[in-house]
C-alpha cells in the first residue's frame, strides 16, 4: 500500500502532505467541502498561482454556507477539483454525500476518511476511553459528530465502488500518516497492516473519459 506523509502534525501539515502528494492537479476552480478555517487555501496559494479556491462549510469563515447533507448548490461539473477531507463520516447519508461530491467535479475528487480500527483507537476502546470527541453519547446533542465507524479496508472498498458508479476511476490511493510515523519501520508496518497502523485512507479520483490537462 502506498504511503503519503504529512510534514507537520497539525491540520496545515496534513493539507501540505495531501497537496504535495498530488502536486500536478491543482489548477482551476477548487471546492473545499467542509473547509473549516480555510487553511487549505493558504497551502494551495503557496504552491500554485492558477488556483481559484472556494471553501464551503456550515458556518463562517467559509466562502459558501451550505450543507452537504442537503445537496451541493452547484450544477454538474462546476469545479475542476472537489476536495472532501474528513467530511463524509460526519454525514447521515454518506452515500448521497459521496455522490454529490463527485457530481460537481469536472476532473478530480480528493477524499480522506479516518480509520477507526487503527491500533491507537483500539487500545482506547479496550480501556474504556473515548476514541475522540466525535464519538460517544453526550447528555446533550453535540454540534458535530462522526456518524460512521469503519476500517481502512472498508473505506477503500466504499470509495472504489462508489467512484466507479459515479463515473470516476482511482488515479492514486494509499495511507496518509503523520511525521511521527515516517521512520522506515513505521512505514513498513503501515504499508503491510493499514487497518492497524494507518490513521487515514487517502484517494485521488479522476473522472473517466476526461483529459485532465
Amino acid at each position: 500500500m502506498k504511503i503519503f506523509s504529512c510534514p507537520q502534525p497539525d491540520e496545515e501539515g496534513k493539507f501540505r502532505g495531501i497537496v504535495d502528494a498530488f502536486s500536478d492537479i491543482w489548477e482551476g476552480y477548487i471546492l473545499d467541502i467542509g473547509c473549516r478555517s480555510r487553511n487549505l487555501k493558504h497551502v494551495l496559494e503557496e504552491r500554485s498561482a492558477r488556483v481559484r479556491y472556494l471553501g464551503m462549510d456550515l458556518s463562517p469563515p467559509a466562502d459558501i454556507i451550505a450543507n452537504l447533507e442537503r445537496g451541493l448548490p452547484f450544477t454538474d461539473k462546476t469545479f475542476d477539483v472537489a476536495v472532501a477531507l474528513d467530511v463524509l463520516e460526519h454525514t447521515d447519508n454518506i452515500y448521497k454525500a459521496f455522490d454529490e461530491v463527485c457530481r460537481i467535479a469536472r476532473k478530480f475528487v480528493i477524499i480522506t476518511l479516518p480509520n477507526a480500527y487503527e491500533l491507537k483507537g483500539r487500545i482506547k476502546f479496550l480501556f474504556g476511553c473515548p476514541i475522540s470527541g466525535k464519538y460517544g453519547l453526550p447528555p446533550d446533542p453535540p454540534v458535530d459528530r462522526h456518524r460512521w465507524l469503519f476500517s481502512f479496508s472498508e473505506a477503500r472498498q466504499f470509495v472504489h465502488v462508489r467512484a466507479r458508479r459515479c463515473g470516476f476511476e482511482i488515479k492514486d490511493e494509499g495511507c496518509l500518516i503523520g511525521p511521527r510515523r515516517s521512520s522506515m519501520v513505521s512505514r513498513i508496518l503501515v504499508s503491510r497492516f493499514p487497518n492497524l497502523f494507518s490513521p487515514w485512507y487517502l484517494a485521488l479520483l479522476k473522472r473517466q473519459g476526461v483529459d485532465p490537462t
